[in-house]
Order: C-alpha cells, then structure tokens, then sequence
C-alpha cells in the first residue's frame, strides 16, 4: 500500500500493492472509516473523484443521514427482514411475512434496483406507479404463465390473470411502499420520504348505460310508432325529399317481414324492461320456461302469474317479472302461431324467427330503434345495449324501494355487483325516502 496525503488531509488516496488503481480512504465522526475505489490510475483524476466522494459524505453526515449511499435493494432487504422479524414477534399479522416481502422483491425491487433510496423522486414514483399498472398486460409479467407459492411445505402454482391491478390493490401496495421509505428515513438512509402522489387512478365510472323512466317512456313510444307507421296504412304512400330538395321518392309500406320483426323487438324490450334478464337468458327461453304460462292463458292479465326458468352465464335460476311483462308473451305466442300454423310447444323457443329457429341476437334491431328515439347513447356518451333493458330493471327497483337483497337473487347476481354497477340512482328520485315523515316541517 503507498498512502499519498493530500494537501488538506481531508482524505488520503493509496494504491493497493500491485496495483496501479488509486482508491481513496477518511473518516467520518461518529460512522468510522470509508474506502472506495476510485477506478482510475492519473493522480489527477483520482483526486477530482476523491474531493466529490468525500465532500457528499460529509455532506450527508452532516444532514443527519449515513455518509455512504444504499441502493434500493439493499435496503428493502433489510425493511424485509425487519418485517419477518415483527412477524415472529407478533407485532405483524403473520399473512403480511408472505405477501409483502412478495410485492417489495416482485415490484418495488423490480423497478428501483440499484438505484440510491435517496435519490427516488415523486417523479419516480409517478413513473413506477405507470409501470406497475401495465406489469402483467405489458411489462415483465406478461408472458408469465404462472406463480408458484408454498403452503404448508408444498410448491404450488397457480395461473395468472394478465389484466390491470383492481383499485384496491393499488392502494394496499402504496401503503407498503409508504411504509418502507419512512423506515428508510428512520434508518438514516434517506432524509425525508419523498411524497408518494401515486394516487391509484379512480376507477372510471363504470356504471352500466341504463335509461331515466322518462326516456324508456320515450324509447317505448317511439318503438310503438314505428309498428303504426303511417305508410303501414292503405291510401297514397308518403312522398319525401331530401334535404337539399334535389331528389325525393315515396315511401314504401312497411312489409310483413319488417312488421314482425318490429313487434318482435317490442316485445323483446318490454321483457327485458320488466323482467331484468339478461340478454342471453332471454335468447335462451322456450316455452317451457315460462312456468305457469299455458294454465293463465285466455285469462286477465291481473288473475295471472308467471315465473321464468332462466340459463345463461353460467348460472341458472328462477326470475319473478313483472306482470307488465305477460301481455308482451303473448305476443310472442301469437307471432309464433301465425308463422308456424301451430301453437308453440315447451321445446320451442320464445323468441323464435319467422322459420321458428332461436333467434340469438337482437342487437341491430335495437340499435335502429335507440337511434331513431335519439337514445343510442346515455349522458356521458356511452353506447346503449340491449343490456341496458337489465340495468334499466335494475335501477328501477332499487329506487322504487325493492330490497337489494331480494334484487339481487332474483337477477342472479351478487351484492357486490349490484352496488357497484346498478347502486346509483339520482338522488331526486328517492327524494321521499331521504325525507321519511318525522322530518318533515
């Protein structure tokens, strides 16, 4: 070793014997002695990092933080093992000595590294909170198959979902990466957290296009109109022009065909309106299904009662519509008897086609019909579907004051789903309920 003073002492710079590599070597109160390489044999520049090296150190040591830097890792390592530490002493719940050193090594020491605690800025964390929303869609994660974990001593493994991490998610894994930096700072490694501003993203609003009562008002007036079109009836056909006046041409009546289809559609509508199935349930329908029709028929609509035997999605059950829906299967029957010359059996399907097959969707029907009500999309923009029929079910009961419970079994969904997509109805609407009597002036 061949030490070299320098001129003010501060440091000393030595080569290693055998070594033409000059490194530097001081001190620091209260943290001892520091030796680093300075990867250079001229004198010169050794001395230029030397004086860099040794004026952060003192630098920092003097901000109250350890004179030498740490990579991110090698400090969530040491928060990891303090963590494992609490869980042994039951200061932590022992689920939190799996699952958060897994998200510390998989995302936060996947992303910062080797890079110093120290230097991670809100920009940086802005940035990983980017990265870490696309990890499984576009990022690392994405051709990951699976995960292997152990329980009770066995490696197992279980596929992956490659979709974007759920709100919650976000948030439980910012309160992790929240904790680990103030460890740091505790620790002396950084000075003071930066701020974590990853607000996990809102969700958007997902709330299902439904209709107001007075556009389904709408939607069923126009749709009514549409099967009453005046070119329907005897006499002159209408004459048009177009809007620049150039052409014009008469309309035709509207055929059979288009008739049927039409007054299939209604139905279809009304059904959906008041029964809140969903789309393939409906599709999936016979006659057979519609339990206690064929004993009701030929009797008012008010001494009548059905059920539907409901499949699709999945799942099956029992539906209890409204009876607002009974006249529209009726007309379902009658349709199906004028173009099969016979009255529909349990097999036979309740939407059925002029030929009597199953028709599976009804989704260009229904968009000439929102379009000609100037309903195809809600308030905020959003394209209306025949599944809107469900939600449009769905929010009327609610606030019309049906138990969400009992909404939910019958629409063969979840709690969850219900106050997540179909709970929000205008407050104007329940007004009555939030002013129950013994407020009121």
């Amino acid at each position: 070793m061949q030490p070299a003073a320098s001129a003010t002492e501060r440091y000393k710079l030595f080569q290693r014997a055998g070594s033409t590599r000059w490194q530097v070597r001081f001190s620091i109160r209260g943290q001892g002695q520091f030796k680093r390489s300075l990867d250079t044999d001229d004198r010169r520049e050794a001395e230029r990092k030397a004086e860099a090296i040794w004026y952060e150190a003192t630098y920092r040591a003097k901000q109250g933080l350890t004179a030498r830097t740490h990579t991110f890792t090698r400090v969530a390592e040491e928060y990891i093992a303090q963590i494992l530490r609490e869980v042994e002493r039951a200061e932590r719940r022992a689920d939190q000595g799996k699952s958060e050193p897994a998200v510390i090594r998989r995302y936060f020491i996947g992303y910062f590294d080797q890079k110093p605690i120290d230097a991670i800025t809100e920009a940086d964390l802005e940035r990983y909170a980017e990265w870490r929303r696309t990890y499984w869609t576009e990022g690392p994660g994405k051709l990951e198959s699976h995960i292997e974990y152990e329980r009770n001593g066995r490696r197992l493994r279980r596929p992956l979902k490659h979709a974007v991490p759920s709100l919650s998610r976000q948030r439980g894994e910012t309160v992790v990466l929240r904790g680990l930096l103030r460890w740091a700072s505790r620790q002396g490694y950084l000075k003071t957290p930066p701020e974590i501003s990853i607000r996990a993203r809102r969700a958007p609003d997902n709330r299902r296009p439904s209709f107001e009562p007075h556009e389904f008002a709408k939607l069923e007036a126009t749709s009514l109109n549409r099967l009453a079109d005046p070119a329907m009836n005897d006499g002159p056909r209408q004459y048009v022009k177009a809007k620049n006046g150039k052409r014009g041409w008469r309309i035709k009546r509207l055929d059979d065909h288009t008739r049927r289809d039409r007054t299939l559609l209604h139905a279809y509508v009304m059904i959906g309106a008041f029964s809140g199935l969903r789309p393939t349930e409906m599709y999936n329908l016979t006659w057979g299904d519609v339990l206690g029709y064929r004993a009701g028929r030929g009797k008012s609509v008010d001494d009548r009662d059905i059920r539907l035997q409901v499949r699709g999605k999945g799942k099956s059950g029992k539906a209890i519509p409204q009876k607002a829906a009974i006249p529209w299967f009726d007309t379902l029957w009658m349709l199906f008897e004028r173009s099969q010359g016979r009255q529909p059996e349990d097999t036979d399907p309740v939407f059925a086609s002029e030929t009597g097959k199953r028709i599976t969707s009804v989704a260009n029907g229904f968009t000439e019909l929102l379009k000609a009500a100037g309903l195809e999309r809600d308030h905020r923009g959003i394209k209306r579907t025949p599944y809107s029929l469900r939600h449009f079910y769905i929010s009327e009961q609610l606030a019309n004051g049906a138990e969400v419970l009992d909404v939910a079994r019958n629409c063969r969904t979840s709690l969850a789903m219900i106050d997540k997509h179909y709970g929000q109805v205008r407050l104007e609407r329940v007004v009555d309920r939030l002013r129950p009597e013994w407020t009121r002036a």
